[in-house]
């Protein structure tokens, strides 16, 4: 971009300032590594997108209301949500 070298060099801090303070051995960086841990655990979980889990809402609750079962779309969010996972589960 053409911004003056002034609002740059605010804009983007310096790898310095990032790192700024911690030690190496220091308490708070062996729990930043243990929060990394959990997250890389969390990502080989199984993950349904937004748009499966709409799909198979949507057919819940055509089935639900030609049947002439009362619900919400909620509860059909659930439902399909908790299908979807035990399906993920079973493979």
């Amino acid at each position: 971009m053409n911004l003056p070298r002034s609002q740059r060099s605010t804009s983007s801090p310096s790898p310095s300032k990032k790192l700024g303070g911690r030690k190496s051995g220091s308490a708070s960086s062996s729990r930043a590594e243990t929060g990394t841990r959990k997250l890389s655990v969390k990502a080989a979980a199984p993950h349904l997108s937004a748009e499966q889990v709409a799909l198979r809402a949507y057919f819940i609750g055509e089935r639900r209301r030609s049947l002439g079962i009362h619900g919400d779309e909620t509860s059909d969010w659930i439902a399909a949500e908790t299908q979807l996972l035990a399906e993920l589960k079973a493979k």
